[in-house]
């Protein structure tokens, strides 16, 4: 009776390393399902302006699943846990995603990974960018150029994801960071000006600035004189309606 109790015992010590090793293993071998990025893209510059960078902290997650905060302001996994975590990304209408960036540190190639989404209101989702990481210390992978546009928005959101997949170890990110540009609305087909007609160079701009308000030509408004000099007072008017200028009394 002895020799079989230990027998009972040795049998269910086996059996309970096995099932920790078919779980570490299985943990292991678990992939973000998204491309692996194959090395470090910095990103650059588009168009004529310089990029703009929305930082979203981990601070600003969401998390689902077992997911925590580091001392250092990071997000993190519990040994042997996955976790997904969502944020909102606000970019003004018009605007062109350029890049995204992740700053985290992993030790299992595309163990960890992030995503940008789209829902509309009917609660449908679209899936616009993912890429996974190769495993390193603290640092920011980039992915792109990716061109994404932001036409307006009407009746969708924009989501950024990061998904860590089960892992045995720590896995962490503090960031993430998006680069992007304005552009100019195309141009309407007709004129609102007289006197800039469509193969004028500066068509698609006089346009931008009649649309937005920012002018109303001059003389009765038919006709832009895009050859006139222009005052301190024009340029006063134009620069204010531009930016907004506004200040509490």
């Amino acid at each position: 009776m002895k020799n079989e109790s230990r027998l009972h015992r040795r049998l269910l010590v086996s059996g309970l390393a096995f099932v920790a090793w078919a779980g570490i293993a299985a943990a292991q071998t678990a992939r973000v399902a998204w491309p692996h990025v194959a090395s470090r893209l910095e990103p650059k510059e588009f168009g004529t302006q310089d990029d703009t960078v929305t930082v979203i902290s981990a601070l600003s997650f969401s998390g689902v699943g077992r997911g925590n905060l580091s001392p250092s302001f990071g997000a993190h996994t519990c040994e042997g846990c996955g976790a997904e975590y969502y944020a909102t990304l606000s970019l003004p209408a018009g605007a062109i995603i350029d890049s995204i960036g992740v700053n985290n540190t992993t030790d299992a190639d595309a163990v960890m990974g992030a995503a940008i989404w789209e829902r509309d209101r009917s609660g449908a989702t679209t899936f616009l960018y993912g890429f996974s990481f190769p495993p390193h210390g603290w640092d920011t992978d980039f992915a792109g150029p990716l061109g994404i546009l932001v036409p307006d928005h009407v009746d969708k959101e924009l989501v950024i994801q990061v998904e860590q997949a089960t892992s045995p170890d720590f896995q962490f990110f503090a960031w993430v960071e998006i680069h992007w540009h304005r552009t100019v609305s195309p141009p309407p087909a007709s004129p609102s000006f007289t006197d800039v007609p469509t193969t004028d160079l500066g068509y698609q701009y006089i346009e931008a600035l009649k649309a937005s308000g920012i002018t109303g030509g001059c003389g009765n408004g038919t006709t832009f004189c895009p050859d006139a000099s222009l005052t301190r007072r024009q340029m006063a008017i134009f620069l204010a309606k531009a930016l907004g200028l506004h200040w509490p009394n």
